[in-house]
């Protein structure tokens, strides 16, 4: 299965061998599958989407999803 991967912010770096962000894996995955094969964080991970919609780690994937990570934000006010 192939999904399309967007890190924001700080994560960016984690997609540095996948520039074009398109991860293939084999067999079912999650998000967390996902974000453990590239190396995250887990516990900075805080807003996910999966084709648009808000998503928790745990959400199952199918092939040519989109998703995309965010770490927390920083700054305020």
């Amino acid at each position: 299965m192939v999904v399309n991967v967007k890190l924001m912010s700080m994560f960016a770096k984690y997609l540095k061998d996948y520039p074009d962000g398109r991860i293939n894996l084999d067999g079912p995955a999650t998000v967390r599958t996902v974000a453990e094969f590239l190396g995250l964080p887990i516990k900075r991970v805080r807003i996910i989407t999966v084709n648009g919609k808000q998503e928790m780690l745990d959400k199952s994937l199918s092939d040519g999803d989109l998703i995309y990570i965010f770490p927390p934000a920083i700054g305020g006010g």
